[in-house]
């Protein structure tokens, strides 16, 4: 990745079709090449990595919700464990959506979503210049009265098929704005699809092979908070899964 972004639009690339605006048929500085670099670790590995932690946590705490999701991977998966995890399965897996949906509210990855404006404007009752960076604190919109019902309690269904009840009524009509899982507008993050890929195949290789429980069922979730919340300690018992 890094030899990519280094020959890039030199005589050294190797692609030889472009698809983008003039501006950018240049090669890139290092400053552009240091930001995406680190985008791609922060955002393709250490997220990826700590949330299975997060998830681990979670499910270890709530073994209904476990073993609820454990049955949806046998169903759309079947018996062989050993067959190729298909798109087709990947879609119809709800269940596992929302579930990490829910521990995504709970403990979110990236806590602050910050913007830059590009004309001055009044938000909050206040005037603000072009060029004002706002730092959204997504862990308060998460857990806020006036969005989620009940926004303390861990329940996956708030994520799942809302539309046919008003269990959740909160959830129908504010969830398009108010679970920033991703960022949103046009910066949003751009390898959203393949990050849930990859969460969803880990979650499946792992959990229809090997049952995972806490060592200690009182012990809190250690992380810390730097650019993204982070694990620090999480032990965990594994053993094969007995079918």
């Amino acid at each position: 990745m890094l030899t990519s972004h280094i020959t890039a639009n030199t005589p050294r690339d190797i692609n030889a079709v472009k698809h983008a605006d003039v501006d950018l048929l240049r090669p890139m500085t290092d400053k552009e090449i240091y930001g995406n670099i680190l985008d791609a670790l922060l955002g393709g590995t250490d997220t990826t990595a700590n949330f299975i932690c997060f998830v681990a946590y979670y499910l270890g705490h709530y073994p209904e919700i476990k073993q609820r999701l454990i049955q949806e991977f046998d169903r759309v998966l079947g018996n062989d464990l050993t067959r190729p995890i298909t798109n087709k399965d990947l879609n119809e897996l709800e269940y596992c959506d929302a579930v990490t949906n829910e521990i995504y509210r709970h403990s979110p990855m990236v806590y602050l979503i910050g913007r830059v404006s590009f004309q001055s404007d009044k938000v909050g009752g206040y005037d603000w210049k072009e060029g004002t960076t706002f730092q959204m604190l997504a862990s308060a919109v998460l857990k806020h009265k006036d969005y989620w019902t009940e926004p303390e309690k861990f329940d996956p269904d708030r994520f799942y098929r809302v539309e046919e009840s008003d269990k959740y009524l909160l959830e129908k009509k504010k969830l398009r704005n108010t679970f920033p899982m991703f960022g949103g507008g046009i910066r949003m993050c751009p390898g959203r699809k393949l990050a849930i890929i990859e969460l969803k195949c880990l979650l499946i290789l792992i959990y229809r092979k090997y049952d995972i429980e806490l060592v200690d069922m009182n012990a809190p979730l250690k992380y810390r908070s730097d650019f993204i919340n982070c694990c620090t300690e999480l032990k965990v018992r594994i053993k094969p899964r007995k079918f």
